[in-house]
């Protein structure tokens, strides 16, 4: 991509004889490249990079670099999540801005569900289970009667079209 970008802009500054415009398309090109291969700004977040995972006092739980819940989405449609693969099903701590849970009274404030995902990683079912428990660098999920997690992840999922997909997993484990 880095070559593909150079290319254009050696052509553009032979072909166009005004060199201004041509530092000035050249800025462009280099910024839309820094912004098609930066990484997400919730990527680089350490309230997303996963330590380890693990049954603490008895709930599903996993440990962060940063800051448990530290990081709430900036858009509308984004849901952050800290997502838990258990053997009484999968759990989710997500903050988002559309209300659908009893458990906090703004859900952009960290809470829990139950949830099943298709084969595309589309939610297909949704539950008011669990209770989000946050605590320093320490995301749980109490209430679940789960014995066991096998995996967890970090992730941003999506809502458009009345769907909800994880567009990005940040970090997983397990």
């Amino acid at each position: 991509m880095v070559k593909y970008c150079i290319t254009i802009f050696w052509m553009m500054n032979r072909q166009v004889l005004n060199k201004r415009t041509t530092i000035l398309a050249g800025a462009v090109l280099v910024t839309t490249l820094m912004m098609m291969t930066a990484p997400s700004v919730y990527a680089a977040s350490p309230d997303f990079t996963i330590v380890t995972f693990e049954i603490f006092d008895g709930n599903p739980s996993l440990t962060v670099k940063g800051t448990a819940g530290g990081t709430t989405p900036d858009k509308a449609n984004e849901i952050l999540a800290y997502v838990f693969f258990t053997n009484k099903g999968i759990f989710a701590v997500t903050s988002h801005e559309s209300e659908d849970s009893n458990e906090v009274g703004n859900d952009i404030e960290w809470h829990a569900h139950k949830v099943q995902l298709d084969d595309n990683n589309c939610v297909t079912s949704l539950k008011e289970q669990g209770k989000a428990a946050l605590d320093g660098n320490r995301v749980s999920v109490e209430g679940t009667g789960a014995s066991t997690v096998d995996k967890v992840l970090t992730a941003l999922l999506v809502a458009e079209n009345n769907n909800v997909c994880v567009e990005k997993v940040f970090d997983s484990q397990g």
